[in-house]
């Protein structure tokens, strides 16, 4: 399979489609494309996301800027630029950054607030706070791009998982005063994404190991194994939001263990930590179980339809694919590689082959394979009418880049 043809076509799409404009980054990217015709969910996404452009009939750019999407593209962008030999690729990753920090008004940066150093969910639409999820990407890739030639970016990088361990300090004091089942509300205002999942504390552990590496001044590594601790046993008990859509007996839904077998493994190959090790394996062990025949994982995350026909590339295929990666890569077991390396087939295959520029190239958020078709429902944050760039098509495109180069996350 030539691995890198797939991301010549992803590449065109962010730069053609209508998601990035201008095309070169300088006003960073829009979440996602979102297509409304035939969509249950579109009431809830103008409503929830007003900011829209229209690209076709009945097809928007869901146009507000998120820290996260953008960082997850210029990521993208510059590793394209070393992988493909395509300078004009960084210029295009330097313009996201560029956004980030001197156009977009996200970072907290008020010495005297508490968030100082997080990042805010989007704008225009401006909300009074962050989520955990958002700013440990942000963070995770701060440093990884600052290891990747960009020293400037190493001092905001280290505040903001700085910030992040001060609030996962107070989170498992909470949990360690008051149990594992009870409910933490932050004590500032607008901080969300206190759960246990893989998807919220999995990525902020995984910030942190990134920060372990690069701030020798600060202690990480309690948080890190207190997550890894614990993080098996499943949601707590009040969390029945990640339970909902479950489709085995298992204790987290497919999902997480897609982003646990990532997050985890980052956080190993990084500290060192025993009770990460165990976690990375046991997710990638998950995922081995999990995969279907023709390299899909069963859709079972809380924001999207569910169901083993189908195919979920927002919150499963794409995690599932970097996290099988890196597994791989820091444990040396075949079995993940090759696991992997179905899912990148898999992938390749269903790429978008539509002629319209809006679409041709990406990849939607979900696959139905009953219909064999793109489909199978959506939710306003999920399905297959949502066509991210951050979350889907970044991601996607990073695991056949690693693949092609042996290149990875670590450095």
């Amino acid at each position: 399979m030539n691995l890198r043809e797939p991301v010549k076509k992803n590449l065109d799409w962010f730069q053609n489609s209508g998601v990035m404009r201008p095309s070169d980054g300088f006003w960073g990217v829009a979440e996602r494309i979102a297509i409304v015709k035939g969509n249950e969910a579109a009431a809830k996404i103008k409503s929830s996301f007003p900011c829209q452009t229209e690209l076709l009939p009945e097809v928007v750019s869901v146009e507000h800027r998120r820290a996260d999407c953008t960082i997850e593209t210029a990521y993208l962008f510059d590793l394209a630029a070393e992988v493909l030999g395509k300078p004009e690729y960084k210029t295009v990753a330097d313009n996201l950054i560029g956004f980030l920090f001197n156009r977009s008004g996200l970072r907290y940066v008020d010495p005297g607030s508490p968030k100082r150093g997080l990042w805010a969910w989007a704008m225009p639409i401006r909300m009074n706070g962050a989520w955990t999820d958002d700013s440990a990407w942000v963070g995770t890739l701060l440093l990884a791009l600052a290891k990747r030639g960009r020293p400037e970016l190493l001092e905001p990088g280290i505040q903001t998982v700085r910030t992040l361990l001060r609030y996962a300090r107070d989170f498992f004091a909470f949990k360690k005063q008051y149990g594992r089942d009870a409910r933490y509300v932050p004590v500032t205002e607008g901080i969300a994404g206190f759960n246990l999942n893989p998807h919220w504390m999995g990525l902020l552990a995984m910030a942190l190991s990134f920060g372990a590496e690069a701030d020798l001044e600060t202690d990480y590594s309690e948080i890190i194994d207190a997550y890894h601790s614990t993080v098996l046993e499943g949601p707590a008990a009040y969390d029945e939001n990640s339970r909902k859509n479950r489709q085995t007996d298992l204790p987290w839904p497919v999902a997480e263990y897609a982003y646990l077998s990532l997050t985890a493994t980052l956080s190993y190959a990084k500290t060192k930590i025993a009770s990460a090790e165990t976690a990375a394996k046991t997710a990638a062990d998950v995922l081995l179980s999990q995969q279907h025949s023709d390299g899909h994982f069963t859709a079972e995350w809380m924001e999207t339809p569910a169901g083993g026909h189908l195919s979920d590339l927002i919150y499963t295929q794409n995690w599932a694919t970097l996290g099988l990666y890196h597994a791989g890569k820091v444990f040396g077991v075949a079995a993940y590689s090759k696991a992997c390396e179905k899912s990148l087939a898999y992938l390749a295959g269903i790429q978008d082959k539509s002629d319209s520029p809006v679409f041709a190239g990406c990849w939607r958020g979900m696959f139905d394979h009953n219909a064999n078709d793109w489909g199978g429902g959506d939710c306003y944050e999920g399905g297959a009418n949502s066509i991210y760039s951050g979350w889907t098509n970044a991601p996607i495109s990073w695991a056949f880049l690693f693949a092609d180069s042996g290149l990875s996350l670590l450095g």
